[in-house]
């Protein structure tokens, strides 16, 4: 059986892969190496959020009919603190315009620990509502809400991209965040975590 110790271990390793790290030395990889290859890198991300699954959310599968009888484990209490690694605003290397849930997990992926939970999406969204830069909207075609980019938002680096059949075959419009977009907001997603207003 998987211990919790070895779920830690390996999602310390994975979270390495994922920044380009040889998980041993801790040394980047070579430019050619397959470690920076966006499909490792996304696949790495992937890993790292089923292993965070398995460490704080377990769901584990009765092998006979008498462990099935047994009550299920209690799931093991997220103790991760609330706030930011201000060691990613160092670390953060732009990889791809991407959504913000993209944009999260290459941030927290910067990260020395896994001892943070990752800012929600709607804490960043919702704030650059509050800064003029989105607006809600509602697409009538698709018949779906989403957040619309602003003229300040595009000259922020934010964009809108329509998603025909995503996931669960529903089709959506999602925000994009650029290399400008996504510098600025590490630089500033301590204030975001904590509620406080961009002085610029």
């Amino acid at each position: 059986m998987i211990t919790e110790n070895q779920i830690e271990t390996a999602l310390e390793c994975v979270i390495k892969l994922a920044m380009g790290l040889d998980p041993k030395t801790g040394e980047e990889a070579k430019e050619d190496s397959v470690l920076n290859s966006p499909e490792i890198i996304r696949t790495m991300f992937t890993v790292k959020a089923v292993l965070e699954e398995r460490l704080y959310n377990p769901q584990p599968v009765a092998e006979t009919e008498s462990e099935a009888a047994k009550p299920a484990p209690k799931r093991k209490k997220d103790t991760r603190k609330e706030g930011f690694p201000p060691e990613i605003v160092d670390k953060f290397k732009f990889q791809r315009s991407t959504t913000v849930t993209h944009f999260i997990r290459d941030m927290y992926a910067c990260a020395d620990t896994n001892e943070y939970k990752p800012v929600k999406a709607g804490q960043i969204l919702d704030r650059l509502v509050a800064e003029g830069m989105l607006e809600r909207a509602h697409d009538e075609e698709l018949d779906v809400d989403y957040k619309s980019v602003t003229e300040k938002g595009k000259e922020f680096g934010l964009s809108n991209r329509r998603v025909e059949y995503g996931l669960g075959g529903r089709s959506y419009i999602s925000v994009i965040f650029n290399a400008k977009a996504q510098r600025y907001l590490v630089d500033r997603m301590d204030k975001i975590v904590n509620g406080e207003v961009f002085e610029d």
